[in-house]
């Protein structure tokens, strides 16, 4: 927006600010306060600037300190801020003359006007035309112009004479356009292609990589076929490879480092102050409940692993601790609803001899706990713990039942008298019985996984057979 021609001045009796337009500078007027009359003043004329002061530029002849003085201090000395010597102010250096490029003599590009550029064709008009003729000796390229027909070309590389005899025939340009009626046209009877699908690199990259870990997993658990007795032939192959003897060592570790802080805790209950007391008995049950999680974990893995008939445990459990109390939900529950029978036995029935109750509540145990599990597991809960199809297999494969009932009584027995043996020969055995109850409990899970195995596919084989 432009400013106002306007210009102010002041009073010089009382002070007031008097508008007054530019070209009434000279003339009189009137003060609108105090009445003096006056002359307009003109625009005062701008000051003229101060020189910019020159400076000449040089070095210490010590330090070779770089040093600048005014143009007036030519032949005095200056002291040098650095070393202190004194040098002598040179004059500035002459002015070079300006060199002008050569290409900005002569004839200059420029640019056309709005509408003043000609059509392209008309510029390639007025180039000369030069025609291509190749050197008969080394093949080189050369130009030439229409007035060098029937003229010999000399060659700049081979320095060959080559003639050029005539000019070649001009070839017509082409449409761009195609002509009206051979346009490509679409073959309506064909249906569409389907456009591509646009799939991330990660998505690729992911695909593939799950392939291939899909293909070396299918690879790597390839199994034989079922044995004729699979609860005889097979058996000890994945209890004797890996992970499973290292879980079995831990296994019996945490249960003798549990009974260790069993005799601890009894220990203390006498001599020691309440709070150890009850310090021994949280670590007691804190250890015992962490080695329960992890035992369940395990025998669950060597039973689902087993049941597919899997030699090898492929998936043990994970390193996530709260991983392992769903697992453990199955072992526990279906351990007290098999135990419960017995223990009512010995809690209500009168007038039994003192081992009945424990041989009562462990002969439920055995009987009832391989039912109960493998409902659940076919359940995919841990609370339903029936299963009619399971329990029919009590009717349809008694004889598999029995085999493992018998070499489940033959193990847990051989156990128990084992363990009392080592104690009664020395109280120093720990070690070696809670090796043989660890080795003993995932022997029970793999004959369990190996049953389930061989009902299911007895059981398929039949279905198949019916069906035909």
């Amino acid at each position: 927006m432009p400013s106002s021609p306007t210009r102010l001045f002041v009073c010089d009796q009382c002070g007031a600010t008097l508008p007054v337009e530019p070209e009434h500078a000279g003339k009189k007027c009137r003060c609108g306060k105090c009445g003096k009359v006056m002359l307009v003043p003109g625009d005062a004329p701008d000051e003229p600037a101060e020189p910019t002061p020159q400076y000449v530029a040089f070095n210490c002849i010590l330090c070779d300190t770089r040093l600048s003085a005014r143009v007036e201090d030519v032949g005095l000395k200056a002291k040098c801020p650095d070393c202190g010597k004194l040098t002598k102010v040179p004059p500035p250096p002459k002015p070079r003359p300006k060199r002008i490029p050569k290409s900005m003599h002569g004839q200059q590009y420029g640019l056309w006007g709005v509408d003043e550029a000609p059509l392209p064709k008309e510029i390639a008009s007025r180039q000369p035309k030069f025609f291509p003729v190749w050197c008969q000796i080394c093949d080189t390229l050369m130009h030439a112009r229409a007035e060098q027909v029937g003229k010999h070309l000399t060659c700049p590389d081979c320095g060959g004479k080559t003639l050029f005899k005539e000019l070649p025939r001009e070839q017509t340009a082409q449409p761009a356009l195609v002509a009206d009626g051979e346009e490509y046209q679409l073959d309506e009877s064909e249906p569409l292609p389907q456009r591509p699908v646009y799939v991330p690199q990660e998505v690729l990259n992911q695909t593939e990589l799950e392939a291939r870990e899909l293909a070396e997993h299918l690879e790597y658990t390839k199994r034989d076929p079922m044995p004729a007795i699979p609860l005889v032939k097979g058996v000890s192959k994945m209890l004797l490879r890996r992970p499973v003897p290292e879980a079995v060592f831990g296994l019996a570790f945490a249960l003798a480092l549990e009974l260790w802080f069993i005799a601890n805790a009894r220990a203390n209950v006498s001599g020691m102050a309440l709070a150890l007391v009850m310090a021994s008995y949280a670590t007691t049950a804190v250890w015992g409940v962490v080695t329960l999680l992890a035992a369940s974990a395990f025998w669950l893995a060597v039973l689902k692993e087993s049941s597919e008939g899997n030699d090898r445990l492929f998936q043990p459990p994970g390193p996530v601790f709260l991983d392992w109390a769903g697992e453990s939900f199955y072992v526990v529950f279906s351990s007290s609803m098999s135990v419960a029978p017995g223990l009512l036995f010995w809690r209500f029935v009168p007038d039994v001899p003192e081992w009945a109750g424990p041989v009562a509540t462990a002969g439920c145990w055995l009987l009832l706990f391989p039912i109960f599990l493998l409902s659940q597991l076919e359940n995919g809960s841990p609370l339903e713990f029936f299963s009619p199809k399971l329990v029919c297999t009590l009717l349809k494969r008694p004889g598999q039942w029995l085999l493992f009932y018998s070499e489940a009584l033959l193990a847990t027995g051989g156990c128990a008298a084992a363990v009392v043996g080592l104690q009664i020969l020395s109280a120093w055995m720990l070690a070696a019985s809670v090796l043989i109850v660890a080795g003993t409990s995932f022997l029970y899970f793999r004959l369990l996984g190996r049953l389930a195995w061989w009902l299911a596919e007895s059981l398929a084989v039949e279905n198949e057979t019916n069906e035909r």
